[in-house]
């Protein structure tokens, strides 16, 4: 990368920058806007300034807890996002409106916070954008600048940094995305974490009803005597059959299915579709 005079963009522990090009710098200079002088001058700094803190290396021969604890510390974390969206907060003109929305599911969680402005009669208008995203997981880091003009892209790059002893971080991602769409601009950060194992679990078991149903003493019976039946069970009993040919997903649902009966076979098949079907739940502010 050829290094210039002019200010730098973001800068990594090990010293690397990023330059916008001067071409770049004029569409940016010729435009008084007010969330891309919040993206300059504090979404960049603050961000700049947690991935240049320096990592903690635990000691060879110590395995303990707190060092463990301290080797999976993202250098990013929520509570650092809700830092970053408070000092935003502080420094917004009430003409900027803000949505925030959060979301949970079996892999990742997600937080983002969205600023919209409407330009006025006298802003100029113009199209373009600024993306940057940054990535950590346990073996690396990757940050990814993009400048996009009129839809085309004017300027990108990217910095991948391997740690030199892997960690126990769960992988996640900030973005930050700027755009300047003609009468009105935009600034998004949305945070990424992906879920550990334990999390995902329990997630999971909140989503799926399946587990939760008690079932009957099973009896597995050849193709031949069911023939096209697929399972059957007696009312007020607390034993059923199932064909011997059915597996995986098919002979779940039919246990579940006899193990639920009601005196109504459209109400048994609905009810087996509700506790089947896995709703994931989703958390909107």
């Amino acid at each position: 990368m050829n290094e210039t005079t002019n200010e730098g963009f973001i800068e990594t522990q090990k010293n690397q920058r990023f330059f916008v090009p001067q071409n770049s710098e004029r569409i940016f200079r010729e435009i008084e806007s007010q969330l891309l002088s919040v993206l300059f001058n504090y979404a960049i700094p603050f961000i700049d300034n947690k991935i240049k803190q320096p990592q903690i290396k635990p000691k060879q021969q110590a395995n303990n807890l707190e060092n463990i604890v301290n080797n999976a510390k993202p250098k990013i974390d929520f509570a650092d996002i809700k830092e970053l969206e408070k000092l935003l907060l502080q420094n917004l003109s009430r003409n900027v409106k803000v949505s925030k929305k959060a979301s949970l599911d079996s892999k990742h969680v997600v937080y983002s916070i969205n600023l919209r402005r409407q330009k006025s009669k006298n802003e100029k208008l113009s199209n373009y954008s600024i993306s940057i995203k940054y990535e950590e997981n346990e073996s690396g880091e990757k940050l990814r600048v993009s400048v996009k003009k009129d839809g085309r892209e004017v300027y990108s790059t990217e910095i991948t940094e391997n740690k030199e002893q892997k960690d126990k971080i769960a992988p996640y991602g900030v973005v930050i995305a700027y755009e300047d769409r003609y009468a009105e601009e935009r600034l998004t950060i949305t945070y990424k974490q992906q879920l550990k194992n334990y999390m995902k679990k329990h997630v999971e078991e909140k989503e799926d009803m399946t587990n939760r149903v008690p079932l009957k003493w099973l009896n597995i019976l050849p193709e031949t005597m069911m023939g096209g039946v697929l399972g059957f069970t007696y009312l007020g009993e607390n034993f059923m059959g199932r064909r011997a040919d059915l597996i995986g997903k098919t002979a779940r649902m039919v246990d579940i299915h006899e193990s639920i009966h009601t005196p109504d076979e459209y109400e048994t098949r609905v009810l087996t579709s509700w506790i089947m079907d896995r709703v994931r739940g989703k958390y909107v502010k």
